[in-house]
């Protein structure tokens, strides 16, 4: 579903798109009824600036007006200088015929006010006519091309005309009017771009169609994609099919995506329709068509097949349009084979004939050389070789890039995996580290020497004399002459070594001298010796943690380093594939194949 002001914007695009095209109309009639197509009473330039008498821009104002209120869109006026028009017909059946050479689209102003002082030209929308520039000025194809719009009026003249031209009047005053049976006048002209063209009809459906979207009750079914206005509005036609290639090009540019796009479509279609205006390279198309039916011809022959007809019919509608084509293909052609001219009985009397009776002779006068046929055969079986390769190199890019963007995927999701579990492992680690943190100072305590001495010191309390020992102990104690200040002696023999170890660490051990002095330090070794442990418990801990995070961390290393060489390997590949880019990337081995397929065919062995 679509929303209609969405909709309402589309049609209304489609409009201004007509109205662009309606202002680049390559001749309007002047005509004489009330709504005259071109005024120029009343219409002054002066600087950048159009003046308008007052009458003049009353009646177009009304006209518009009117129109507005009867819902139409068909006022559009525009400016245009100087005037260069032909005369047609004699009498009553007479017609004069502008021929503008730019269209400047000056509508906004009658929904305004009347100035006295006049508008501003440069300001307006302005529109080349190729077609008159061409005709008259004598424009190339491809300078017309190129033709300098986004610069503003005043840049496109300088660069068009090849001058300097101060204002639009000093263009008006200085340009060069054009030779010929034309009639010209130094002024400027108003035309209405009301009149009929060949679009009329879908301008009027496309109006019909705006003005019922317009309506409050709009019915919610033009909604849908489905609807036929909807597909008449946005419908596409159907592109060819993607894997379509055409085999040879002529001595020229290579094609561009459009005449690809018409060369494609006549390798599968018995006729098909090319519209333009001069200047969009149809005559190229038609070259490269030529060299295309050459190629098939020759691989044909070399393949063995049934040969094919290489005649082709060129024709127009005026002899301009002929002798272009011809000499576009003399001029990259050597061959006098290659052209017979015709259209009337003085050409072929004059041209035809004697290039046919010039064949004939040549075709008596040439020998065969079987040793110049094979070679030219060898050649052209070796570029149409070349290009069976470049599809079948294609084939498998396309196939192993389908296997690098699957394989990218993957990685892109265990890439995800292992930092997730990085994530989590390393959450792990971070409280251990804080509660080792916190037992720092045991991280190179002396345990063998503090074990030891925890040992004496449980030794050392058992054998102090105490009041709830029993009559034998007691009189063991009196018959050894067991005292306080013997035990304690013993202790410092036994532990000695021990606690040197001690002394140079941060736990250095004071050897106990009385029995509270004992207790004390045999409570503060046990506390000592329980920190050491839970240091070494949380250090074991964190060791494991540490080494699952680094050999996590050297796998993502590893899969980064495979996704870069796999995301670098991708981007080596062509944006676009092969089928619609082998005009453009591969034109001189199509030219190369054309030009081998011709002197293999100027070779042919003579046939029975």
């Amino acid at each position: 579903m679509l929303e209609s002001e969405k909709l309402i914007q589309i049609v209304q695009s489609w409009l201004g798109y007509i109205r662009l095209e309606e202002l680049t109309q390559a001749e309007v009639e002047r005509s004489s009824d009330i709504y005259s197509k071109v005024v120029d009473k009343g219409v002054q330039l002066v600087g950048n600036k159009l003046l308008l008498d007052s009458e003049v821009f009353t009646q177009f104002q009304q006209q518009q007006q009117a129109a507005k209120r009867g819902n139409k869109n068909d006022v559009q006026m525009a400016v245009a200088f100087p005037q260069i028009y032909i005369i047609q017909g004699k009498g009553k059946e007479q017609k004069l015929k502008y021929l503008p050479l730019f269209t400047i689209d000056i509508s906004p102003i009658f929904k305004g006010n009347y100035r006295k002082t006049g508008w501003d030209l440069t300001e307006y929308e302005f529109q080349p006519v190729v077609v008159n520039l061409m005709r008259l000025y004598g424009l190339e194809e491809e300078q017309a091309e190129s033709l300098i719009v986004a610069s503003g009026i005043g840049k496109f003249l300088e660069d068009t005309f090849k001058g300097r031209f101060p204002t639009l009047r000093d263009f008006l005053e200085l340009v060069d009017l054009p030779e010929g049976n034309y009639k010209t006048s130094r002024q400027p002209y108003l035309l209405r771009c009301d009149f009929t063209p060949y679009n009329a009809l879908l301008k009027q459906d496309i109006q019909e169609i705006l003005k019922e979207l317009q309506q409050p009750e709009c019915n919610s079914e033009w909604l849908t994609e489905t609807h036929p206005a909807m597909q008449y509005i946005c419908g596409q036609p159907k592109s060819p099919k993607d894997e379509v290639i055409f085999w040879g090009a002529f001595p020229d540019h290579a094609p561009d995506e459009f005449q690809a796009s018409v060369l494609k479509h006549a390798q599968e279609n018995l006729l098909t329709a090319v519209c333009g205006p001069p200047g969009t390279g149809k005559t190229e198309v038609f070259l490269h068509l030529i060299a295309q039916q050459v190629v098939n011809r020759a691989l044909r022959l070399v393949r063995g097949e049934d040969d094919a007809n290489n005649l082709i019919l060129f024709v127009g509608t005026n002899n301009s349009t002929i002798k272009k084509f011809q000499q576009r293909l003399t001029i990259n052609s050597s061959a006098q084979q290659f052209y017979l001219p015709g259209g009337n009985q003085t050409i072929i009397r004059k041209e035809t004939l004697p290039k046919l009776q010039s064949s004939q002779d040549w075709l008596r006068q040439t020998e065969f050389n079987q040793s110049a046929w094979e070679q030219a055969k060898l050649e052209l079986l070796q570029a149409s070789s070349e290009i069976q390769k470049l599809i079948e190199q294609d084939r498998l890019n396309t196939a192993q890039k389908v296997t690098d963007f699957e394989r990218r995927s993957q990685l892109d999701v265990e890439i995800q995996s292992l930092n997730n579990d990085i994530y989590a492992t390393d959450s792990k680690l971070q409280p251990l580290t804080e509660q080792l943190l916190s037992l720092a100072p045991y991280a190179n305590f002396p345990i063998d020497a503090y074990q030891q001495i925890q040992e004496a010191l449980s030794q050392a309390e058992r054998e102090l004399p105490k009041e709830s020992d029993s009559i034998t102990k007691r009189a063991l104690n009196w018959l050894n002459a067991t005292t306080d200040q013997r035990i304690f002696r013993r202790l410092a023999l036994r532990i000695n070594a021990a606690v040197l170890n001690t002394l140079a660490t941060g736990h250095p051990f004071q050897i106990p001298l009385d029995h509270p002095s004992l207790t004390a330090a045999q409570a503060s070794v046990t506390q000592k010796l329980d920190f050491s442990q839970q240091w070494q418990s949380l250090h074991q801990k964190a060791t494991e943690i540490q080494t699952q995070l680094t050999a996590l961390n050297k796998e993502l290393e590893l899969k980064q380093a495979e996704h870069q060489q796999i995301q670098k390997q991708i981007d080596s590949y062509p944006q676009e594939d092969f089928y619609s880019r082998f005009y453009r990337d591969h034109h001189k081995l199509q030219l190369e194949l054309f030009q081998r397929a011709w002197a293999f065919l100027l070779q042919r062995p003579p046939t029975n």
